[in-house]
């Protein structure tokens, strides 16, 4: 996708999320932010720069699966990138390892296999975490606690089916369109996420959980571990769906949705939701438009076309 339309859209989003956001403090005001409350609130942004460290490095190491390298530095851009631009396109999480491959590809040639392979298994400890929070802290609402509940282990059961099932990627290649196929033979890999890649996988959840943990209770929602746990898996796997750009209005609907299911009000959590979005959706949107204009200015093409003017 050309720059411009990222931009327009960034822009688009942008505006669309200040509409939102003016909306919200009409009808739910953020209250005071004492200075606890703020040290709170930076100590989950920060978790989430950590979280895309982390997810980097699940890149970094599905690289060299292949044989090839790729620096500690280049991986993180390319999780950013990759967790930040590629969300404003609205098109779910299925542009992400493009982005991915994108922002590496000067480095590494070839690395749309492990890019998949990433953003596969970060879906996968998606469902287990939701699925298996929910199983052990059920909702209180009687219907969302059916139907909450039903959901969860079909998703703990999918959830390791694709995190195991990864290690058969280099094999489904083989039910690829031909010229798909011939493009992605050489970096599909079979490689099962062994303790390094669930390191890699747990730590980045963990760390983006924190975050939604942190700015909750810096506004005083006394949520547990556990409910957390099934908050952020529901609200990011919704959010994750083909749609709206980045999940915006979707992930933050779900985030109330669940909090609601656990007896939290919607007039308590709207507010504390939209200020953890502006930290874990807005903030790394902004890193990654300097990653990925870095990236380019870097790149073969730029200077090619520097070389023409």
């Amino acid at each position: 996708m050309k720059t411009k339309k990222v931009l327009w859209i960034a822009g688009i989003a942008g505006v669309a999320y200040t509409g939102l956001l003016i909306w919200v403090l009409n009808y739910y005001p953020i209250p005071p932010i004492s200075g606890s409350a703020g040290v709170l609130i930076a100590i989950a942004a920060v978790a989430q720069i950590a979280a895309k460290w982390f997810f980097g490095s699940l890149f970094r190491e599905s690289v060299e699966e292949t044989g090839q390298t790729l620096r500690p530095y280049s991986a993180f851009k390319a999780a950013m990138v990759g967790a930040g631009v590629a969300r404003l396109i609205p098109a779910g999480g299925a542009i992400t390892p493009v982005a991915m491959s994108w922002t590496v590809r000067d480095e590494v040639p070839s690395s749309a296999g492990p890019a998949i392979r990433t953003v596969l298994l970060n879906y996968s400890g998606l469902l287990i975490l939701a699925g298996g929070a929910i199983l052990l802290e059920r909702p209180t609402g009687q219907v969302l606690k059916v139907s909450l509940t039903i959901g969860a282990p079909v998703a703990v059961v999918v959830g390791l089916i694709l995190m195991f099932g990864s290690g058969k990627l280099g094999s489904l290649n083989r039910y690829f369109p031909d010229f798909l196929r011939k493009k992605l033979e050489p970096t599909m890999v079979n490689h099962l996420p062994g303790w390094q890649s669930q390191l890699y996988i747990w730590l980045r959840l963990l760390m983006e959980a924190l975050a939604l943990y942190l700015v909750l209770h810096a506004f005083d929602i006394d949520v547990s571990v556990l409910e957390t746990f099934a908050v952020f898996g529901v609200s990011q796997l919704v959010g994750g769906l083909p749609g709206t750009p980045g999940g915006l209005g979707v992930v933050e609907a779900g985030l109330v949705f669940v909090l609601g299911a656990y007896g939290f009000p919607a007039a308590t959590t709207v507010a504390p939701v939209v200020v953890f979005r502006i930290v874990s959706y807005w903030l790394p949107v902004a890193l990654s438009f300097l990653a990925g204009g870095s990236t380019f200015l870097r790149s073969q093409v730029a200077a090619e076309v520097a070389a023409e003017h």
